[in-house]
């Protein structure tokens, strides 16, 4: 394959991706828990799609910060490579790294740049052979930093929230949070704890909510899924998705049911 002109491929789609929610302490500073498995013979380029969200990573033989993108990501996955991650629930990333989510827009940065008390969890890992064992290692480890980590900001998970498009609404995510947090302050939490304004984490989170309505093997027509996502029309969604994403939205759902 010439990955010089490939289109890309949603990295859900590349491999065995597996995800569920954080239970127990891990819940405390993490919303999900995944896993990314390339197969042998994998051949690139996978876009991650923007989603609001910051993940701490097991990748490369090191733990990494992935930071929000605004648009999607082309990281260079090598074939085989399994791939262990933990979602930060909204809130939770700023306190326990001490450090903005505006500083680390569309940068992966090793954990040992940010927090200095790593090296021993990193060479533990780095002895598992096994995945399983390995994800496990992971998991302990992270539960005993999330029992001990501050409690998140309650409010930021209800900001996140309230950006996500509501078709009952009948006003702008944006507006409406605007309304609740006041606009100086909306925009300080947005940018510090999603690391950019509001009005881009709702673009985001709409190409989100556009991405489940694609799931469902009856989704309907393109133009009435754009609505039912929260686009003005199919050319709104059809423009905004692509600058996201490269994609168009007909590729993403063939991609997803395919």
């Amino acid at each position: 394959m010439d990955t010089r002109t490939a289109r890309p491929l949603l990295a859900m789609r590349a491999g065995a991706y597996r995800e569920r929610p954080a239970t127990g302490p891990l819940a405390k500073l993490f919303c999900r828990v995944w896993s990314h498995r390339l197969p042998q013979e994998f051949e690139g380029p996978v876009a991650v799609v923007p989603d609001g969200c910051s993940d701490l990573i097991w990748a490369g033989g090191r733990l990494m910060v992935i930071g929000p993108d605004r648009t999607a990501a082309f990281p260079a996955l090598p074939a085989g490579e399994t791939v262990l991650g933990l979602r930060f629930r909204p809130g939770a990333a700023l306190r326990w790294l001490d450090v903005p989510l505006s500083d680390l827009v569309g940068q992966a940065v090793p954990l040992g740049d940010l927090r200095q008390d790593v090296r021993t969890i990193e060479e533990r890992l780095a002895q598992e052979t096994c995945p399983i064992a390995r994800q496990a290692v992971l998991r302990i480890w992270a539960e005993n930093e999330a029992s001990a980590a501050a409690d998140p900001q309650s409010d930021m998970g209800m900001l996140f929230d309230s950006l996500l498009f509501d078709p009952l609404a009948g006003a702008s995510p944006e507006r409406s949070a605007r309304k609740t947090f006041g606009e100086r302050t909306l925009r300080r939490h947005s940018r510090d704890h999603f690391g950019y304004g509001p009005k881009t984490l709702e673009r985001i989170l709409r190409l989100q909510g556009l991405l489940q309505l694609m799931r469902q093997p009856a989704s309907g027509d393109l133009a009435i899924v754009a609505l039912q996502a929260g686009y003005a029309d199919q050319a709104h969604m059809t423009r905004d998705v692509k600058e996201l994403t490269t994609l168009t939205p007909g590729e993403i759902r063939r991609q997803l049911c395919g």
